[in-house]
């Protein structure tokens, strides 16, 4: 929102850094006590993400990494604790490391974008389709992710059959974006139909037209290059289907099963009298 004022009343960045942007307005519209309450929200919003991804990271790496792989089922509870601290602090030295490059904004808000992009549809499939494996998982992020920075960055000419190629590309990432959406209200059968009409509308309209808008070409890439790799490869799979009643295993206690203690000789013959009576 701040943004599209500042197009609309035709301000620049100072420097030309836009992330100069959003203080300068603020501090050339707003009154002082406004901009003390700005700056406040700002503060806290940042600090509810970073506690929550740094919780969230350390519990995966508590849980999954060190729980359930490393410790085999001898999880020790001090160790965790250990892991997860250590987990927080590794991560806020890497986030100040990167914060101190002094990245764009925009340019990191565009990764974040591909990496969503790249991660969505394999992720929904394999909540709802039980023949998604983990190769195709894998491999489906990792082969849009090189695709999002060969379009992004025009590593290759955006001209010819590799323009023709991504725009097909950014054609099933628009099919999918809009059949996900409509999949999520009205089911199935609809999110399919949806899906084909947009992808059929964008083959028509982006052909030839899409290369000249990287940024757009490069984020819808990411959406079409991991739906095509993920379905192809799981398709062509011969693994058995995934059983989603083995979540439930894999989720449960960091410990092996104990044994029940047994029960010694003078409680057995307690309990046999009792019965008896």
């Amino acid at each position: 929102m701040i943004g599209l004022m500042a197009l609309s009343l035709g301000v620049e960045p100072m420097g030309g850094d836009m992330n100069n942007l959003i203080p300068q307005m603020v501090s050339t519209y707003l009154p002082p006590l406004f901009i003390a309450l700005f700056f406040i929200l700002v503060i806290g919003s940042l600090s509810s993400t970073a506690d929550s991804d740094l919780s969230a990271l350390s519990a995966i790496m508590m849980a999954d990494v060190y729980g359930k792989n490393l410790a085999r089922g001898k999880a020790d509870p001090k160790r965790m604790l250990l892991v997860g601290r250590l987990t927080m602090i590794v991560a806020t030295a890497v986030g100040i490391v990167f914060a101190s490059f002094s990245l764009d904004i925009l340019v990191m808000l565009v990764f974040v974008g591909a990496l969503w992009g790249a991660i969505v549809f394999p992720v929904i499939a394999s909540c709802f389709w039980n023949r998604v494996t983990n190769q195709a998982f894998t491999t489906s992020v990792l082969v849009a992710m090189v695709l999002f920075c060969l379009a992004r960055f025009e590593l290759l000419p955006m001209s010819g059959g590799s323009g023709l190629f991504f725009e097909v590309l950014a054609s099933i990432g628009g099919g999918v974006i809009i059949g996900l959406m409509v999949f999520g209200f009205l089911g199935r059968i609809a999110g399919f139909i949806a899906a084909a009409l947009a992808l059929v509308a964008m083959l028509v309209f982006a052909t030839d037209f899409l290369r000249d808008y990287t940024v757009l070409l490069a984020s819808l890439t990411a959406y079409g290059a991991s739906t095509l790799v993920c379905v192809v490869m799981s398709l062509m799979s011969r693994q058995p289907d995934f059983d989603f009643a083995t979540i439930g295993e894999q989720v449960g206690d960091y410990e092996a099963s104990r044994p029940e203690p047994a029960t010694s000789g003078g409680q057995a013959a307690a309990a046999n009298l009792a019965t008896q009576r």
